[in-house]
């Protein structure tokens, strides 16, 4: 079922359904989903001081803002051309809200499942508007990022909790982090012992999204968040006869960020085999089908790595579903989601 009908078979579901008072709300970053929106994209993506704190007061932020956007814009739409013309994580997420519904109506429950994206449509304040008008009352936030972080969850529940209370709703505690949940390690593990059976000796990179130092020495725990996804990782895998190491990747700018980078990483394993397991990314989008799959693909074939194989990120793995039906269930009970 292509997108446009999965979406008229929701809408002819939340019709059909009765009444809830409670919606269920799945958090992710967004992504322009054509060239004409990548701009307004980046305009939005670095407006945000919780996200990328830019040098400067606050209220200047948006104005840098605006000129990095312009300067980044079409370099940044030549990466989502070579990937198809836009980010395909509307559609995947899409898929991920169907299959967690399909999940919850099994269950009996009749929540409606809806996206909220925090920098590209569907956004907070039109979204909220359309679900008072069907009677929600209560929000249920479930977040795409499995890692608790103060610059991506965080940043999308403050701006919800913002237009929430300017339409007279609530908004419960829902799901927030998962970085050690037994089923999300499920999805995650699971191509990675399958690529292990073929490659044996290979030298497993996790690369996490990076996130600027002054974020993490103000407290963020992101860092420690996806530390303890690969420790726990490890020790279901076991010994690895090519090692592990943990990389970052997608920094911007001349900050401090998070290190090692995954460049640098990569840069010392010329005639090895490597096995690139992304972490933090639940969909494919663009740091995965250009960052890794293009450009750091390029750069592992010029220093000399022998094979360089990049797993897929989790999409609608039943553990993943799993996962998110299980907590959403949890958070959907008495006193669960307060």
């Amino acid at each position: 079922m292509d997108l446009l009908s999965q979406l008229k078979a929701d809408a002819q579901e939340a019709m059909a359904a009765p009444k809830a008072d409670t919606a269920v709300l799945l958090l992710n970053l967004g992504g322009p989903v054509n060239l004409h929106q990548v701009e307004a994209f980046l305009f939005n993506l670095f407006s945000d001081r919780e996200l990328i704190k830019l040098p400067g007061p606050a209220w200047f932020q948006p104005i840098y803002a605006k000129g990095i956007a312009r300067f980044r814009r079409k370099g940044t739409s030549k990466k989502y051309a070579e990937i198809g013309g836009g980010s395909p994580l509307l559609r995947q997420s899409a898929l991920q809200a169907s299959a967690l519904r399909d999940a919850l109506r099994k269950a009996g429950r009749t929540e409606p499942v809806k996206l909220l994206f925090r920098y590209t449509q569907p956004r907070a304040a039109g979204l909220l508007k359309a679900l008072k008008r069907q009677g929600i009352t209560r929000l249920l936030p479930v977040t795409l990022y499995p890692h608790d972080c103060i610059a991506t969850t965080g940043s999308s529940i403050r701006e919800l909790e913002v237009e929430a209370t300017k339409c007279g709703m609530s908004v419960l505690r829902g799901v927030r982090a998962y970085a050690t949940d037994s089923d999300y390690l499920d999805a995650v593990e699971a191509p990675l012992r399958a690529a292990l059976e073929e490659l044996p000796y290979a030298t497993v990179i996790f690369s996490a999204h990076s996130l600027p130092m002054s974020q993490i020495e103000a407290g963020d725990p992101y860092e420690e968040e996806i530390k303890a996804t690969v420790e726990a990782l490890k020790a279901r895998i076991g010994d690895l006869p090519g090692g592990s190491i943990l990389a970052y990747q997608s920094r911007v700018g001349p900050i401090r960020w998070l290190t090692p980078s995954l460049k640098k990483v990569l840069g010392d394993f010329g005639g090895r085999d490597v096995i690139i397991l992304p972490l933090s990314f639940v969909s494919e989008h663009i740091e995965t089908l250009h960052e890794l799959d293009i450009e750091y693909a390029a750069w592992a074939k010029q220093v000399g790595i022998r094979t360089y194989r990049r797993l897929p990120a989790p999409g609608i793995h039943p553990s993943y579903i799993r996962c998110l039906t299980r907590l959403t269930l949890q958070a959907l009970q008495p006193g669960g989601a307060e």
